[in-house]
């Protein structure tokens, strides 16, 4: 994994390129197709993809492309809900139209970086979970009383 000032230092090319594909999974933050997604064991309820992201743990498995098998772009995010129960939203290109784009670009990264898929998937979703988690706690700090 990038460790080092450098790896989040706006003009690093991975950084843009993360910064803007989490601007796009921001518009699936309230799809109506996707959420509120209920843990089934707890019955925790999720209401938007913050929520989601910012309230579950991320698993060794925490996004994959499963579009081959579907037979259409389709991804499936994999968080673990407080209770340990594996939750899964999926994300097809009608809920966010750049998905496809978004893991050509991965591989992209990957093949010219020289890091494997997974080792890109993984520092893309760290990148994700450190931006929501800013964002909520900035949330959190305004509505205090």
């Amino acid at each position: 994994m990038d460790t080092g000032p450098e790896s989040s230092a706006p003009d690093n090319p991975r950084k843009q390129l993360f910064d803007a594909f989490i601007e796009h999974f921001c518009s699936v933050n309230s799809h109506q197709g996707v959420f509120p997604k209920k843990c089934r064991t707890c019955g925790k309820e999720y209401e938007n993809l913050h929520h989601y992201i910012g309230d579950t743990e991320s698993k060794a498995q925490t996004m994959e492309d499963v579009g081959e098998i579907m037979g259409k772009s389709f991804t499936m995010v994999y968080r673990n809900c407080s209770c340990g129960n594996t939750l899964v939203v999926t994300i097809t290109d009608e809920i966010m139209p750049q998905i496809t784009e978004f893991w050509e670009a991965l591989r992209l990264e990957a093949e010219i970086s020289g890091h494997s898929l997974k080792h890109i998937v993984t520092s893309f979703v760290e990148e994700w979970e450190n931006d929501i988690n800013s964002q909520l706690s900035r949330i959190r700090k305004n509505t205090r009383f």
